[in-house]
């Protein structure tokens, strides 16, 4: 394993930011809750609040680059790359840690930018998903614009912020998939002239919340964001100037969850499609995020009634693009979780009501 891991670059930062979750999560940060924060740059070295003892100070440090031994000048306490990663995850030994940095951190050449297969490491059941692209295979893109896209209410400013563009050979509007360091993990298309998508099978975006990169460079640090779909509602609420991400499904995941409370979000707006999955995608992203006591909830409300609160199934509007083309994104309201739970129409919306238990 030692071999491998001197032939893959190592993002430091962005492993001691993936600890410093993991630590918070566990029982004992109680205790030492500043463990794997504070991470700054001294050259060779990355600082950091060591886990072993209590400090407020970065004392511990861990080297840039191959072998990547760390040791702590405050207590003492020293090892190699694997044993700090069992320290924070709370594992029993070096193998499973070895596992951990495999599967998340060594399927991606910084420098290459090239698809590691991973078949052959991982007893064939974990390919490399989690690949970035070139800056090119994007800005071939951008240049060309459809009407389609600006037909659904964009502006050429919205467009332009969030890299969107046309595949003229698949008639198809481009939409760049950064993760939240800006790396470009696949390009979405959407066709012009039916309904559909053309996607690359197999790629892993679980760790994904189309938009927050684009957030993350604001000039101010933005601590509230609308959470929805796709990415034509991210850029609705955009045009209406309400930072937005999306969960590009209708499921939110724990590593999506991560990726939130990395970029300093505190209260998420849900804002999902007005439909009877909508509701349920609602439901299903407040039991994720409400074990998070730092962030704050409230769901969006659609004006002039949601469909399975009122118990009708006509829906004036059906998601965040379409208020915004009908002029209506100003209407919204925000209310917190307990008032929407109150209003909704189980029987309407057929929700079993095993699904209500955490309630």
């Amino acid at each position: 394993m030692s071999s491998l891991l001197s032939a893959f670059y190592l993002d430091v930062p962005d492993l001691l930011d993936d600890l410093s979750y993991e630590w918070s999560l566990r029982d004992e940060s109680k205790y030492n809750p500043h463990a794997f924060s504070k991470s700054k740059s001294t050259g060779e070295h990355r600082m950091f609040c060591c886990p072993i003892h209590a400090e407020t100070n970065p004392s511990c440090g861990i080297m840039v680059d191959y072998p990547y031994g760390w040791n702590c000048f405050g207590c003492g306490a020293s090892g190699n790359l694997y044993s700090l990663v069992a320290t924070a995850l709370g594992l029993k030994g070096e193998f499973q840690a070895q596992h951990y940095i495999m599967k998340n951190y060594l399927n991606v050449s910084v420098q290459k930018r090239k698809p590691i297969d991973l078949e052959s490491i991982l007893d064939g059941n974990e390919l490399d998903r989690k690949r970035s692209l070139f800056e090119e295979d994007v800005k071939k893109f951008t240049s060309k614009r459809h009407t389609y896209i600006q037909r659904r209410g964009f502006s050429d400013h919205t467009l332009t912020r969030y890299e969107v563009g046309y595949d003229e050979e698949n008639r198809a509007i481009t939409f760049p998939v950064r993760t939240s360091k800006g790396l470009i993990r696949f390009i979405k298309k959407r066709f012009v002239d039916k309904k559909g998508f053309l996607n690359e099978s197999g790629i892993d975006k679980k760790d994904i919340v189309y938009g927050l990169y684009y957030i993350q460079q604001a000039p101010r640090p933005i601590s509230e964001m609308y959470l929805n779909e796709s990415e034509t509602d991210t850029l609705a609420c955009y045009e209406a100037r309400l930072p937005a991400g999306a969960i590009l499904g209708r499921l939110l995941f724990k590593e999506q969850v991560k990726e939130l409370v990395k970029a300093g979000i505190k209260t998420i707006n849900l804002f999902f499609d007005n439909d009877k999955a909508g509701v349920q995608a609602t439901i299903d992203a407040y039991q994720k995020l409400s074990n998070m006591s730092a962030i704050r909830i409230n769901v969006v409300i659609y004006p002039e009634g949601h469909w399975g609160i009122d118990g009708t199934e006509e829906k004036l509007f059906k998601d965040a693009n379409d208020l915004l083309l009908q002029g209506k994104m100003e209407s919204i309201k925000l209310v917190p979780f307990s008032d929407f739970l109150s209003q909704l129409d189980k029987k309407a919306l057929e929700i079993d009501e095993l699904d209500w238990v955490f309630i």
